[in-house]
């Protein structure tokens, strides 16, 4: 790792945070960090090979990028691409001041003040200049075309909240970062897990003395390119001449069929009868096993169905919010529980031995320094996160209940990103839901509650873009290069934080200039917890439990546990499930079916991934079987060429609606 890779990769980390926000809803035609596969990482890099550095080349040799230092500023770069996106970054503001806004609003809020419910310490304080500062806030205090100054925003108001919410932040990203470097060597050469993203990157990269990879010289790669790339320009180009381009249409409509498979759509699977090509996916989908493309894509199907056949039957497995007490919330974490405990099962020695290493006792087999180190920062980071909820007034029995689960998702999203590619990632777990379902709002009581919630919707609200499942990337890229992963975990800890401090009050400016987002998903989520905190304080007032509800702590909560028992049955079903399929494929050679489905089951993003898993199987399969090994391999680099035109075409729309922003004042048209 060269200083120039450092120095590439932090600039790239602070112009990303700073720059986010602006370019998602600002410009507005298209996101930087919409998945964990980032445009603005994968589609600079296909330019930056293809035009930058040959140039630089030319004028001076010194002066051209390695294949090495590439990777390594890249790795930095997927670290941050975490920080201003959802994953910590847009959810915050939103989250913790617009409640403010919408209790002005909503009676029930205010008849069972469900804002005071959360402490004032995770919170902003609206109270000495309201007018300003929540006011502000929402509609914008920007004129015109005119931007308000950064002097102008009320800072103050968000310094207790600050004081509470950066920390946890980075002792989330502290404790991820050290688990990632723990999960790494495993994963990577114990396991071999295919990496497909990484591999994708790595085959663009130069080798050595040349400026672009060898990839860039093979005529499949630029046919596939080139054909993808042409579609999404084109249909960009729709937008701006729509009376005279001829969009080229990525879906298929299957709609009618519905009427003859009413099953499916009584169980919300509508949307697998109209599957979009996502170019990507189908890529992806050659260069992982056959079982978990073929699981990610007929899954949602059966999920459905079953779904359906049990709204028939009058019971509902999705109702409410993302917060809400609901079975199929039970069977993701069910899922989810059964996938870490196989992970756990196959790593056992090696993270055992680590473990040892990390407190200073003898290991009986041979861990790198930094594996001891990253499992030293791992049990550091979340004693601090523990005791961050600890003193904001949760129990610590509760706050490591809620510490396992949250460490739950991130683990398993992240297997989940190094074992398919599956770059859209979303979740129905949110842990004080899942901890209510078990012990019951009256063995929690309202601030318990509230205060899980509060840090869901924060750091939880969408694991696709947490930290660590972009960490594992990096490593893996970097490892592919031969940088030291000892260095590029120690360069990422400095630059998350660093990343932090410039994307959250950039995010809050714009908000302030532009006015808070009125649609979208950080907007959607704000109004969750107190939703279902008026709900659980009306319910416990009926049944004459609050008072108890709020004098329970410790383990006296554990006394008055009242499960919600068709949910627990749910968690165990899916588990018993998930380890069920990981066994079979571990004993089984033909066995068709992978526990990863577990993480998608019928939700939003596994649906829309459905068909293009589907179709990246069936190439796969003929490939493979009309072919031989020397097609397939010959095929790799269309496949590659294929995910670089998307990626390069994508970007394409956010350079050109910046520029044109930045000469008119106006954005070209909503994306």
């Amino acid at each position: 790792m060269t200083f120039r890779s450092i120095i590439i990769g932090f600039i790239a980390a602070v112009f990303l945070s700073g720059y986010c926000y602006f370019n998602d809803n600002v410009v507005r035609q298209g996101v930087l960090v919409s998945d964990l596969m980032p445009v603005f990482l994968y589609g600079t890099l296909v330019f930056f090979l293809l035009l930058v550095n040959p140039l630089l080349k030319r004028a001076q040799a010194k002066l051209e990028l390695s294949g090495k230092e590439l990777a390594a500023a890249g790795a930095l770069i997927l670290v941050a691409c975490s920080v201003p996106s959802w994953g910590l970054g847009q959810c915050l503001s939103t989250s913790i001041m617009l409640p403010h806004h919408y209790a002005r609003a909503r009676p029930g809020w205010a008849q069972h003040k469900v804002v005071e419910s959360a402490p004032r310490r995770m919170l902003p304080d609206i109270s000495q200049n309201e007018d300003r500062v929540l006011n502000g806030y929402v509609a914008g205090l920007s004129e015109g075309t005119r931007h308000v100054s950064p002097f102008d925003i009320p800072w103050g108001a968000w310094g207790r909240a600050f004081g509470f919410w950066l920390p946890l932040m980075a002792t989330v990203a502290l404790a991820t970062l050290g688990l990632a470097v723990v999960f790494h060597r495993q994963w990577v050469h114990h396991e071999q897990l295919p990496y497909p993203i990484s591999i994708f990157a790595h085959s663009l990269l130069p080798e050595e003395g040349q400026a672009r990879g060898s990839i860039f010289r093979n005529r499949i790669f630029w046919i596939g390119a080139t054909i993808v790339f042409a579609i999404h320009i084109n249909n960009y180009l729709c937008r701006w001449f729509p009376q005279t381009m001829i969009p080229v249409r990525l879906h298929l409509d299957f709609t009618p069929l519905g009427e003859i498979m009413p099953t499916l759509v009584k169980g919300q699977g509508m949307q697998l009868l109209r599957p979009t090509i996502i170019f990507p996916v189908v890529a992806l989908a050659y260069f992982i096993a056959s079982d978990v493309s073929l699981s990610m894509a007929i899954v949602p199907w059966i999920f459905c169905l079953i779904f359906g056949a049990l709204t028939t039957y009058g019971i509902a497995l999705r109702s409410g919010d993302h917060m809400s007490v609901k079975l199929e919330a039970f069977l993701f974490t069910g899922g989810y529980l059964g996938i870490l405990l196989m992970l756990m099962y196959s790593g056992r020695h090696y993270y055992w031995n680590v473990l040892k290493r990390s407190v200073g006792l003898p290991a009986s087999a041979e861990v790198e320094e930094h594996a001891a180190w990253g499992m030293r920062a791992f049990l550091v980071g979340t004693v601090l996160f523990v005791g961050q909820l600890v003193a904001v007034g949760l129990d610590w029995q509760v706050a490591l209940l809620y510490t396992g689960l949250a460490l739950m998702i991130f683990t398993v999203v992240s297997r989940t990103i190094a074992e398919t590619g599956a770059y859209h990632i979303g979740t129905e777990i949110f842990p004080g839901a899942i901890l209510m379902g078990f012990f019951g709002a009256t063995a929690l009581g309202p601030r318990a509650i509230m205060i899980m919630f509060l840090v869901s919707v924060v750091i939880l609200v969408a694991p696709g873009w947490s930290p660590m499942p972009f960490m594992v990337q990096g490593f893996k890229l970097a490892d592919m290069t031969k940088v030291k992963i000892s260095r590029t975990a120690g360069w990422a800890a400095p630059m998350l934080i660093i990343a932090l401090l410039i994307a959250v009050p950039a995010t809050i400016y714009w908000q302030y200039d532009q006015g808070a987002p009125k649609s979208g998903w950080p907007h959607t989520v704000s109004t969750f917890p107190f939703e279902n905190m008026m709900k659980i304080k009306y319910r416990l007032e009926a049944q004459g439990a609050m008072e108890l509800s709020e004098s329970l702590s410790g383990w006296d909560r554990f006394a008055y546990m009242h499960p919600n028992w068709p949910c627990v049955a749910c968690f165990f079903i899916a588990l018993g499930l998930a380890l069920a399929f990981g066994v079979c494929r571990l004993r089984f050679t033909r066995w068709p079916l992978h526990p990863v489905a577990f993480v998608f089951l019928g939700g939003h993003q596994g649906k829309s991934m459905a068909g293009s898993f589907l179709l990246g199987w069936l190439i796969k399969t003929g490939v493979c079987k009309y072919g031989g090994a020397r097609t397939y391999q010959t095929l790799k680099p269309l496949m590659i060429g294929i995910i670089a035109g998307d990626m390069s075409a994508r970007l394409v729309p956010m350079v050109v609606g910046t520029v044109y922003y930045m000469v008119t004042g106006v954005r070209p048209f909503s994306g």
